[in-house]
């Protein structure tokens, strides 16, 4: 019996100075002509779907799946440069190198975001995180998924049986109510870390497993 331990990205394991956010920022401008709608999207724990949804109804368009397609490959590509050209203000979050090495020695290391998975990808390797979670085939439930993210631990479940584990127990580990909401939506276990944009109260009132101020 297997136990998967499942990391949320942004505000958990790193933080990227912004990037995600101008990055979808500057490819909707590029695609549609209007600016900033993404300063006026909460970004906590939502989906990168869910993000896209609602910039589209925030610039009062609705949008065809081209349309969304377009968005997210023009949106991964800004993201690589601002990936660049941000990297003196992205910072792993307190305690992760140490935290993710010693998890890796207990159970499967997966990721559960609401990044799309290529995103994913880029953020982590930006970050110098990507190497145990390419070890073990940089697998998980991604924003790609679905836009609801208590979608993503039932499509964990399931890649962890095509993968030939018997999954004893799933262990969420984020930095918002949402990833909280997700892991119990599925029965998952949940370890809330505030090192995102929420604090200590906040994540307190959601009752999670495990609270920590950071993985020191």
């Amino acid at each position: 019996m297997s136990t998967v331990v499942a990391w949320d990205i942004d505000g958990t394991l790193l933080r990227t100075g912004g990037a995600g956010r101008t990055a979808l920022d500057r490819a909707f401008q590029d695609c549609f002509g209007v600016a900033g709608v993404f300063g006026k999207v909460d970004f906590r724990g939502r989906t990168d779907w869910a993000l896209v949804a609602e910039a589209f109804k925030v610039a009062g368009r609705v949008p065809t799946e081209a349309d969304k397609q377009l968005l997210r490959t023009t949106y991964l590509e800004f993201l690589k440069d601002e990936l660049h050209t941000r990297a003196d203000r992205m910072h792993v979050c307190p305690g992760v190198q140490e935290a993710i090495l010693e998890v890796g020695r207990l159970a499967h290391t997966s990721l559960l975001t609401g990044n799309w998975r290529a995103g994913a990808r880029l953020k982590l390797h930006a970050a110098n995180l990507d190497l145990p979670f390419e070890k073990e085939g940089f697998w998980g439930a991604f924003g790609d998924d679905g836009q609801d993210r208590n979608e993503l631990v039932p499509v964990l479940r399931r890649r962890a049986v095509e993968r030939g584990l018997n999954v004893r127990r799933v262990v969420v580990i984020g930095d918002t109510p949402a990833d909280v909401a997700c892991a119990r939506a599925d029965g998952a276990q949940v370890v809330a870390v505030a090192t995102g944009g929420c604090s200590l109260e906040e994540l307190r009132a959601c009752e999670p497993d495990l609270l920590l101020k950071d993985l020191v």
